[in-house]
This record gives C-alpha cells, structure tokens and sequence, in this order.
C-alpha cells in the first residue's frame, strides 16, 4: 500500500503541471485505454495476463508508467510532497533501483514513451532514452559516460531492462565460440598481481563490460564500478534478461564470469578497491560472495572475454614480470626495506667498482 501511495502521488505531481489537471488524468487514460491490447501482446497476450479486469490493468499502466517517468525526470534530488508530505529518501531510491530492473515489473517501452509525450511541459526536455540513461550512468558508475543515443535509433527497445542491457553491452566485440572453459578463466585479482600484471582504471570513461589488456605492459584496465546495495538485484535481472533469448548475446553473463574469476577472496576486492576499480559500499566479504555465485546456472554462447583471458594468462607464464612484482611487494612496500635495498645495491656497487680499479 505505500508504494501506492509513491505511485499516486507522482502521478499526481505530474499533473499538476498542467493548467487543468482533471483533463490530464482523463487524456491519459484514454492514452492507455487505446495502447491496451498492444500492451498485452507485450506480457504474451490477453490470456497471459494474471489481473482481475481490463480496468485494474490499464490502473497499472497508467500508475507504473507514470512513476517511472517521474522518477527518472527527478532522479537526481529527493522528492517532497506539499500536500501528502511523501519523502523519497536516500535509503527509498535502491528499493527504486530494484524495482525499476525487475523483470516482472517491466512496462512496455512504447507505452513509457506515449506517457512522456503527453506529458511534457517544455520541447526543450531530453527525450525518455537519454533520460533513462542518465540514470543508468550512475547506477553502475560514477564516472559520467558520454554515450551517443544514434545507434539506438534502430534498435526496438522492450523495455527499461533492455534498454539498460544495450547500454552496457554495445561493443562491437564478437567473442569466441570455443568453449574449453579451462582455457578461458582468469585467475584471482591477488594471484595476477604476484605474477606482475598491473590494474587500472580505465583513463578515460568506458562501459563497464569494456575491459582491455595491454600484454606489452601487463595492464589490465577495467572501467570503474559501482558496488551498492542493489548491485547484485541489477545485474541477476540483466542476466536473467539474456538467458530468456536464445539467440541474444550474453555479454553480461561473460562479464560477471569474469569478475567471479577476478574475485576469489575479500583480499581481492579489497586489492580492486585501493585500485579504484570498485567503488564498494559493501563488506568485501558480501561482495566477494555473490561474485562468486552470480553466474551459476548460466548458459553462453559466445566467450566475450576469450582472447584477454588468453592474453593474460599468456603473461602471466613470464619469469620476468613475476619475478619484479615479487621483488617490488616484499622489498620496496615499507621505507626501511627500501633504504636497506638502497644500502645494499651502494655497497655492491662499490665493491665492484673496488674490484675493477685495484
């Protein structure tokens, strides 16, 4: 009953923006009354559909819609009620971020997008993709993704949930089909750096499936991510969302089989946290748990991080690289093992210069 409430009153808000509020409301329902059937074809048609009446339906439609569309217009700052005093606090937007990426709560894109029409103030407002995916850029990030809306002008979109896997997973990328699994997984996060591969946070702003290795350099970059309550919500419904299609690409599957790799230990997350590379609100032990089961029961068809597995693994064989980083961890980490190593690498120097010149 009180997500109700936060329903009715952000449609309320919503029309009250208007000189003749009453009329609003009465247009779009009849909006909602004509896109009805079309919107039942969505949930798999008339008969799919569990409600009690046409009428409770459409109440759905025209409640969730409108939520939907005030929140992601007013998602950046809390919302006050003048008239019922309803807060929408700090601790109420992840409950919003969960319900907003649940597949069973999804409304159809094109009746999102007829909502929005009708209720624009100004021709100047962003339309509905960009505003959505303002929102999608911090919800995985903080670092603000520029993202060109262009190469989505012919792509249908669903619904929210598809439109958020689009922006995640919009690489150019093919993948592997070879599916020797043992050839593709990457060690931990604390193993790669004792064999002297180097993390990164990517330079500049990139999707967070955007992962690259540099094998001259023994770089691994990866975009930043945001770690938060809803974090493991979001991405179960992303990959649930790519499990339901035969024949759509599991890039998001690909990418949490590689952070469940990444991440073996707290130590792990911990290790990807000093790097910048989690920007973790969570215990390191949580985090590392449903890492590690996010991807169980999954099926792929293609190996997006085939090649960059082989690539580091690949380096990681190198006697040089591992032997530097163990060098560098357990002599060059505190200043009185580094004056010692200084000390000593002086009086060898010395002693060979002696050596020579005597």
């Amino acid at each position: 009953m009180e997500a109700q409430k936060y329903k009715m009153h952000s449609l309320e808000q919503l029309v009250n923006r208007f000189r003749s509020p009453d009329d609003k409301i009465k247009e779009l329902e009849e909006l909602i009354s004509q896109v009805r059937s079309e919107a039942c074809e969505c949930y798999g048609g008339r008969g799919a559909i569990n409600v009690k009446s046409r009428e409770n339906f459409e109440k759905i439609l025209l409640l969730d819609g409108c939520f939907i569309i005030e929140r992601l217009r007013k998602s950046n700052r809390l919302i006050r009620s003048n008239t019922e005093g309803l807060i929408l606090t700090n601790a109420m937007i992840p409950i919003w971020y969960h319900d907003l990426f649940l597949m069973e709560n999804q409304i159809p894109w094109f009746v999102l997008e007829r909502l929005y029409e009708r209720t624009r103030v100004s021709e100047q407002d962003k339309p509905l993709v960009e505003l959505a995916i303002d929102v999608f850029s911090w919800i995985f990030s903080y670092d603000k993704l520029q993202i060109q809306t262009d190469y989505l002008a012919n792509v249908k979109i669903n619904h929210i949930l598809d439109l958020a896997w689009h922006y995640l997973g919009s690489s150019s990328e093919t993948g592997s089909t070879d599916f020797k699994l043992n050839r593709h997984n990457i060690p931990s996060a604390t193993r790669l750096r004792e064999a002297g591969v180097k993390f990164r946070r990517s330079v500049e702003p990139r999707r967070i499936l955007d992962i690259r290795f540099n094998n001259i350099e023994g770089v691994l970059e990866i975009p930043s991510l945001l770690i938060h309550p809803t974090t493991e919500s979001i991405f179960r419904n992303l990959i649930s969302f790519e499990q339901c299609y035969r024949f759509r690409h599991a890039k998001v599957t690909c990418y949490a089989k590689l952070l469940n790799g990444l991440v073996d230990t707290p130590g792990d997350v911990d290790l990807l946290s000093i790097k910048d590379i989690f920007n973790n609100w969570l215990h390191p032990e949580d985090v590392s748990d449903f890492l590690n089961k996010l991807h169980n029961g999954t099926n792929m068809n293609r190996l997006y991080y085939a090649q960059l597995c082989l690539d580091v693994r690949s380096y990681c064989q190198r006697w040089w690289p591992k032997w530097r980083a163990f060098y560098i961890h357990n002599y060059f980490t505190k200043p009185w093992a580094i004056i010692a190593q200084v000390y000593a690498i002086t009086v060898l120097v010395f002693t060979i210069l002696q050596i020579i010149f005597k």
